[in-house]
């Protein structure tokens, strides 16, 4: 069994804010050797009151590579795989005219394995260099 980061992040506002700011560390330290900017495009409040599911627990859209990522963090205890990915196009409003976008989701149970592909994914995908067979790959590659 993996040894789950941020575990009970669900449970703990100040335990999902660590692991949301988890996320937006591992993207600085990604688009900073592009010298690329990100900023959130999915706003995670209902009414006035903030969202604490974990999807997302992190978005951001890349204006240097025109592309999004979205992070959904899973319970550690739910059934099912530590990382899936896929590509969605979805629509963004930026600078007040809307345009299809594509975006990187990364479904995840946060450890550092399963951290370690979502970084590489990611890093992949900022230099448009994936695609859902390349995914595919990624995943299979690293459940050996």
């Amino acid at each position: 069994m993996a040894n789950y980061l941020y575990a009970n992040f669900l449970e703990n506002k100040k335990v999902y804010n660590l692991a949301k700011a988890y996320w937006g560390r591992l993207l600085n330290s990604v688009l900073e050797e592009q010298g690329y900017s990100h900023t959130p495009y999915i706003n995670q409040l209902q009414g006035a009151k903030k969202e604490y599911d974990g999807n997302p627990i992190f978005s951001a859209y890349i204006p240097e590579a025109s592309r999004a990522i979205r992070v959904i963090q899973v319970d550690p205890k739910e059934e099912g795989d530590d990382l899936s990915a896929w590509i969605d196009k979805i629509e963004l409003n930026q600078t007040s005219e809307q345009r299809e976008t594509e975006e990187l989701v990364l479904d995840i149970k946060l450890s550092k394995g399963a951290r370690n592909i979502a970084e590489e994914l990611m890093k992949k995908w900022i230099k448009k260099q994936l695609n859902d067979s390349i995914i595919d790959e990624v995943l299979a590659q690293h459940s050996k």
